[in-house]
């Protein structure tokens, strides 16, 4: 007498229909809860836009890059993230094509101590001139590159001053979404990779999970104090193959911002990468 889960494996087998694993439900539950959540952020310009301004990444690599000048920059990295990271780290820097289209197509300015901000989150302030030609050339009209030069390493209200300068400026979603995903992801994903231990053992949602973390607060990993603990703890995470810890941090990572209405959409995108992360690992 054939019992039951064997009729259910023969009757895959003879049409032809895999197996699912018994994860797989989970998995896809937590990326609907993922999916909605991410959503219900993007039809909330006011809660997606605050904390838009937190430029702590390019601090980051901006102080390293400069403190060490002989230090060349760190190359692009093919590993691939999942699309569903992609969407996040676009939707918290300029919402969608239809926001990049009204907002942020020329020049801006997110206050702060940012620098004239182009692109998909692309800080002028905290890059060279020849990084922005690096990751520029070929995308936008050389005159507007040269034009954008002059704010190359300049940032906060001194910024501000020099968007009457830049009103010229202006770049299409196709050549900033294609700069963002060909040379700025691949930059993110490397230092990602440098910054942490084991990072061929996770799937391509949980590291783009923490490729979101670097994009906004940098490879910061190794800092000091008590703002960077959850970050040192992912770093010891990793490390120690401890992946089930780690949404866990994410989520304890609010406090640094929590009671601070113009953070508010950094408490979303902690919780957003921890859910991807989790799911990631089904």
């Amino acid at each position: 007498m054939i019992r039951r889960r064997e009729f259910v494996a023969a009757l895959a087998l003879c049409v032809g229909a895999p197996m699912l694993p018994t994860l797989a439900f989970g998995q896809r539950n937590k990326l609907a809860a993922f999916d909605a959540l991410l959503q219900r952020a993007i039809d909330n310009e006011d809660l997606i836009g605050a904390g838009r301004g937190l430029r702590e990444r390019q601090i980051q690599e901006y102080d390293y890059y400069i403190s060490k000048a002989a230090a060349p920059r760190i190359g692009r990295s093919s590993r691939p993230i999942s699309e569903r990271a992609i969407k996040l780290i676009v939707s918290f820097e300029v919402t969608n094509e239809q926001a990049y289209g009204k907002k942020y197509q020329g020049a801006t300015w997110p206050k702060g101590a940012s620098g004239v901000t182009i692109g998909i989150g692309y800080d002028v302030g905290y890059v060279t001139t020849a990084w922005l030609h690096e990751d520029w050339d070929g995308l936008m009209e050389a005159g507007q590159a040269a034009l954008l030069e002059k704010a190359c390493s300049i940032t906060g209200e001194r910024a501000n001053a020099l968007l009457g300068q830049l009103k010229s400026i202006n770049i299409p979603w196709t050549p900033a979404y294609q700069q963002f995903r060909e040379r700025t992801v691949p930059l993110y994903v490397a230092e990602t990779i440098s910054a942490l231990p084991n990072c061929d053992k996770l799937s391509d949602d949980s590291l783009g999970a923490l490729v979101s973390l670097v994009y906004n607060r940098g490879a910061s990993f190794q800092n000091t104090g008590s703002r960077y603990q959850e970050m040192r703890a992912i770093r010891q995470s990793m490390a120690q193959g401890r992946f089930k810890d780690i949404p866990d941090e994410l989520r304890t990572m609010k406090r640094i911002w929590a009671g601070n209405a113009s953070m508010k959409g950094l408490l979303v995108r902690r919780d957003l990468e921890a859910k991807l992360f989790e799911a990631g690992l089904g």
